[in-house]
Parts: C-alpha cells; structure tokens; sequence
C-alpha cells in the first residue's frame, strides 16, 4: 500500500541548526561554514542514494557556496536559513535492481522528488537541494524518503554569481501575505501536501500502478485510526539498540490494531462491492425479463396481425372467384 508523508519545517538557529549542517549531513557530503568557521563533514555517512542541488531551471548550483550564502544572508540570532520538506517515496517507485535505484533515469522515485523540488523553485523562486535517502537499517527495508532544502530567500545569478534577495512568499508572517492579497501560511502548505500527490498519483498512473497516496489526513478519508504514542529519545535509541520498551511494545499494539482495522475496512469495502454488483446483476436480470415479455408480446401481436391479413387474403380469393370485385 502507498503510503502518503509529506511535512515541512523551517531550519533556525533558534534550534541550534544551521544550513550548511543540515545540507552536509543529508547530501553526505563535506562544507565548511565561512560564517562560523566550522566545518561539517558526514562525507562517510551511509544512506544517501543521490543529491542534487539546482534553481528553477534544472541548473546546477554548488552546494557549499548556496548555504554559505544563505547563512550569511541571515543577520538574527533566530533566523530561517533554509526550510525543509521530508517525503515518503512510495516504494512501488523505487526499482528493485541496486544499480537501476542509482540511476536517476530509471529511479522513478527520485524522479517524482525532484519534479515537486523543481515545483517548489518555480512557485518560489528559491534554490532547492534534494536527497534520496535510502531506509534505516532498524526500519521498513521500503521506507525511501526525500529531504529537499530550499532557500529561504529568492534565488538568483548574476555577473557576481548567485544571489539570495527577499524573503520567499511561503517565509513571509500572515499579515504580509494578507496585505499581499495571499493566502495563510497554512493554506499554502496543504496545497504544496496536495501537489505532492498529484505529482506520485500521476506517475503511478503512467506506469500502470493501481496504489495512490492521499494528501487527507485519515479522519477527513473516513478511515478510524488509533494515533500511536511519542516514545521519546531515550526509548527510540533503545528501540535501534533491538531493546523493546512498554512504549514500544504499545506502538506495536496499536499499530497492528489499525492494520486489522484497515484489513476490516477493505474487507468490508469488497462486500459493499460485491453486493451493489449482484444488485446491477439481479436489475440486468430483471431487464432482461421485462425484454422477453415484451418480445413475448409483440410477436403475439405480429402472429395476430398475420392471420388477420390471411383471412382478408383468402376473403379476396373467394370474392375473386364469384366474380365480385372488392
């Protein structure tokens, strides 16, 4: 089953985040950050099936210059370098071939990525950086996901190189967007959730794959579901270490709840099915009764009609044969 994930967060200093860290970890690569003087190197990490950084026209940006540019641009102590979107690739996108999953032309999960990557610097007009993940080791082996950064600010090149402008129309409060005759922060968001739908519904169709993802959440889908616990960091590490914890072993209860729950909805929906089909059967029975009645019918008729008229034929005959004209 597709499984629909798609949230977005801005990276702040407030938290104690920065650009350059962030783009450094989920590219797996290694920058320097010019503003503090640091450098982030997680060019050993595992898990980083490809990257890419670009602008609205698919052109290729360096990554280390593009953060350090974003970190520079930001004077606050709490301010946004960069914005992040986490997706779920459904795994139906995802080739099971190790070498066809490196390729970008034939990993229509990394694809479909980069495509809302490119929708966002269009909408935008920001720099996007995109990472393929592949799934943790202590996870669902099916669980590829999508880290795209974007700017905080427009993009744009010049004689100098690039360039980081105004605040992005998605940064600005919801007093600015309303004097701009924009929408909440918060309709923006859940209509780029919908476009990520589009975008995976679209290419699963293409490739003749019945599953979809929905951008709804499971209440608005009709879909009962127990919420499952916050376990905190303590009892995940304990939970990668292979260690059970009661939180834990709670989740896993839920979970396989909602999955015989699910189980139920689905069997319940091919019931529905089968009887509106038996229905439509039963009215095309009855239709067909009803036809031959009436063909029934009408061919009494169409035999009442030929004998009247071959007892008028054999009344002219006899007339004929007297000698009286009809």
């Amino acid at each position: 089953m597709a499984i629909y994930y798609a949230t977005t967060k801005p990276i702040s200093r407030t938290s104690g985040r920065s650009a350059t860290a962030s783009a450094a970890y989920r590219a797996g690569v290694k920058i320097e950050d010019k503003r503090s003087g640091k450098t982030h190197d997680y060019s050993k990490r595992g898990g980083v099936e490809m990257a890419f950084t670009f602008d609205k026209n698919l052109k290729k940006i360096d990554r280390s210059e593009l953060w350090n540019k974003a970190e520079l641009a930001e004077n606050r102590k709490d301010g946004r370098t960069a914005r992040e979107w986490v997706l779920a690739i459904p795994h139906e996108l995802i080739p099971e071939d190790k070498d066809k999953r490196k390729d970008f032309k034939q990993n229509e999960g990394a694809r479909v990525a980069v495509r809302f990557a490119k929708a966002l610097a269009e909408r935008y007009n920001v720099a996007v950086d995109v990472a393929i993940h592949t799934p943790d080791k202590q996870g669902d082996n099916r669980n590829y996901h999508a880290h795209i950064m974007t700017t905080t600010r427009e993009f744009s090149r010049t004689d100098k190189g690039i360039e980081l402008g105004d605040k992005a129309a998605i940064e600005l409060s919801n007093t600015k967007r309303k004097a701009l005759g924009l929408s909440s922060s918060t309709t923006e968001i859940k209509e780029l959730r919908k476009e990520w739908e589009n975008i995976v519904n679209t290419q699963l169709e293409k490739l003749g794959i019945d599953e979809r993802i929905d951008h709804r959440t499971l209440k608005q889908q009709g879909i009962e579901q127990k919420p499952t616990i916050k376990i905190g960091w303590k009892a995940s590490a304990m939970e990668r270490r292979g260690i059970a914890t009661d939180k834990g072993d709670l989740n896993r209860e839920i979970t396989a709840d909602n999955q015989q729950l699910r189980d139920l909805q689905i069997e319940f929906a091919a019931l529905t099915e089968a009887k509106t089909e038996i229905e439509n059967v039963k009215e095309q029975a009855k239709g067909m009764q009803d036809f031959k009645a009436e063909y029934e019918l009408f061919k009494q008729a169409q035999q009442q009609q030929k004998l009247v008229s071959q007892e008028i034929e054999k009344t002219h005959e006899k007339q004929q044969d007297r000698g009286i004209e009809p």
